[in-house]
């Protein structure tokens, strides 16, 4: 542990002498900084977008020249390089081309609509059916009117699921 006597604290304070009057704030120099990193930021955005705006410029110019070479050669040409006629955009833009590629993608998007569609309904359902329980039914099945909608969801196991044991620790028939 270091101590410091009085002599020793007033001689570090003639080093670095402390204001009392930190009420100057100078408002213009804050200001002007601001300003300067503001462009600084904006000049570095700027710079990034346009790299990667001429990077992907000049990738789609060379996968034109390689598309376009590919589509002049015959069928034979292609064929000795491995490639069929068909396959010249999956080679050069990564992508696969085929038929039917939309009419996927929306039935699997309507089959999607559909499942919660009818999931919702079965919730809607299940949630009626419950709440036009009265309070002793609702207890036989170990819920009360506030659990409801927790055991529509999921989220409440029911109480009253068959799984009673006798004393003896044998399953109840």
């Amino acid at each position: 542990m270091i101590s410091f006597t009085n002599k020793d604290i007033e001689a570090l304070a003639l080093l670095n002498p402390v204001s009392a009057n930190n009420n100057m704030i100078d408002v213009d120099t804050l200001i002007a900084k601001a300003h300067r990193q503001r462009s600084e930021h904006l000049r570095i955005m700027i710079s990034a977008v346009s790299e990667k705006l001429s990077a992907a410029i000049w990738t789609r110019r060379e996968n034109s020249k390689a598309a376009s070479i590919l589509r002049g050669m015959s069928n034979r040409e292609l064929r000795d390089i491995g490639i069929t006629r068909a396959e010249i955009d999956q080679v050069i833009y990564g992508k696969q081309v085929s038929n039917g590629g939309l009419l996927k993608k929306v039935s699997g998007v309507v089959a999607s609509l559909a499942s919660r569609y009818a999931q919702w309904r079965d919730h809607r359902n299940g949630f009626a059916q419950l709440m036009a329980m009265d309070a002793r039914q609702l207890s036989d099945i170990g819920l009360t009117r506030g659990d409801v909608a927790a055991a529509v969801s999921g989220k409440v196991p029911l109480a009253n699921d068959n799984t009673a044991k006798r004393n003896d620790g044998r399953q109840v028939s």
